[in-house]
Order: structure tokens, then C-alpha cells, then sequence
């Protein structure tokens, strides 16, 4: 697995935070994915945002380098951002585009996530550098019961077969 970086995009008052809703595992994530060859991660995560919300960010500050932990995580950045332009809009990637509450954004949110947007709040003066947390093989059975369509098209995403939901 390839690098990655995710991006926490705040409102102008950081009372609200950007999710997207995927098209091929219908779930809301932070805006982010893999880094290309090349590609520094910071330029990865303002590309990411883009191309799956729309929106224009700048880069306030990199939070936290995640480190693997098995074959189902890979290295990830995490970076706070601010809108600098664009229009919220849905893309091939995204099904749905929203700024949400810090303390309230809609179900079923990637869990991974929850932690990272927590990282971000916590406001830390140093990156912070940690493993992946919470998903590890008993993280992917719990979701596998809660929302087994959703976790097995995560999966066949993670073997390369992909489709997008309308």
C-alpha cells in the first residue's frame, strides 16, 4: 500500500468540519488518499481535497504521521487545513459533500477517522507520531458485524475490485 494523506478542513470558525461520502464504500470520511509517486504528502492532501470536494485549501499545519500497523494500514499524513476558494461539489469519488459539527457529523463515519479528527482538535504544538489506530483485524470483525455490505465493499476495494455507486 501506497503512503497516504488526509486532510481536517475546518470552517472559518472551526465549528464545523469537511467530510465526503464515498461512492464505492458509501461511508463519510476525512477528504484524503494515496500519495503519488513524487508527490509530496501536503500537496497530496490539498490535491485530495480538491478532487473529491471541490474546495481550494492551504495547508495550517501537518498533525500527525500515522505508522502501519499490519498489511491493512499504510503511512499516513494528517494535515489541519482552511478554504482558500472552490464550491463544494460531489465528484467521481464522492456521492455527497458537507461541513458538519465537530461533535456531531452523520453515520456511518470510517472510525479510524474519529481519532484523527480528535488528533487535530487536540491543538498539539509537535506532530504527532503514532500507529494507525483501530484498525487491526478485531476492529475489521467488529465492523464486519455492525455493517457487513459496507465492510465486504471495503474489502473488494482493498483487492483492486472498485465500483461507484450512484
Amino acid at each position: 500500500m501506497r503512503e497516504g494523506a488526509v486532510a481536517v478542513v475546518f470552517d472559518d470558525q472551526k465549528d464545523n468540519v469537511l467530510f465526503v461520502k464515498r461512492r464505492d464504500v458509501p461511508i463519510w470520511v476525512l477528504p484524503g488518499g494515496g500519495i503519488d509517486p513524487g508527490e509530496s504528502p501536503d500537496v497530496a492532501a490539498v490535491r485530495e481535497v480538491f478532487e473529491e470536494s471541490g474546495l481550494e485549501v492551504r495547508v495550517v499545519r501537518k498533525v500527525a504521521v500515522y505508522t502501519p500497523t499490519g498489511k491493512l494500514t499504510s503511512e499516513t499524513h494528517l494535515f489541519e487545513c482552511c478554504v482558500v476558494g472552490g464550491q463544494t461539489c460531489t465528484s467521481n469519488e464522492t456521492k455527497d459533500v458537507g461541513f458538519f459539527p465537530v461533535d456531531s457529523y452523520p453515520p456511518p463515519v470510517f472510525e479510524v477517522h474519529n481519532g484523527w479528527l480528535k488528533d487535530t482538535c487536540e491543538n498539539r504544538p509537535e506532530i504527532i507520531m503514532k500507529p494507525v489506530e483501530g484498525l487491526d483485524w478485531a476492529c475489521l470483525l467488529k465492523i464486519v458485524m455492525r455493517h457487513p455490505v459496507l465492510a465486504t465493499r471495503y474489502l473488494l476495494t482493498k483487492i483492486g475490485l472498485r465500483w461507484n455507486s450512484r
